[in-house]
């Protein structure tokens, strides 16, 4: 009868200690979603990680960038499929600003630093049907340095 009182109460202190383990796992301080959007959408770029951009996009995503006065528009499957095609890890270094948020909607700057040149990515990030955080629309600018610390008349943003 010992035996087996010692049993339940092994198995009892095991499932508690289980239980409390994972409780506390999941207790920490979590990412929001859209946060973990942007930081995938930067690891895809800087790895050309094309998977990981297909996720973060949503299926009728656009990618906007000016050529002199016109605009180029790629769709998702275009620039997920040149990444597939042309693997190159990017040398530069990212930071990221939440320029403005709702309950369902994100608008993020993220910026790549090159040498000689800085790329900035305006981010739409909504949630979609599913409740999922999915980038919507990336508009592209590039400055080169000298725009960057000259007089220029464009606002300077400042990102921590």
């Amino acid at each position: 009868m010992k035996k087996k009182l010692l049993m339940v109460c092994m198995a009892i202190g095991l499932v508690a200690s289980t239980g409390s383990s994972f409780s506390a796992a999941h207790n920490g301080p979590k990412t929001p979603a859209f946060e973990t959007v942007i930081d995938d959408y930067i690891s895809s770029y800087m790895n050309s990680d094309f998977k990981k951009l297909d996720k973060v996009l949503s299926d009728d995503a656009r990618i906007k960038m000016p050529r002199a006065e016109k605009i180029i528009v790629q769709y998702k499957n275009d620039l997920v499929s040149a990444m597939k095609a042309d693997a190159t890890k990017q040398e530069c270094t990212s930071e990221y600003e939440v320029v403005a948020k709702s309950n369902a909607l994100i608008l993020a700057r993220v910026d790549f630093q090159y040498a000689n040149f800085k790329q900035q990515n305006f981010l739409t990030i909504e949630k979609n049907e599913n409740n999922e955080w999915k980038i919507t629309q990336v508009c592209k600018f590039f400055k080169n340095n000298s725009e960057q610390t000259s007089g220029s008349s464009e606002p300077v943003v400042s990102v921590n």
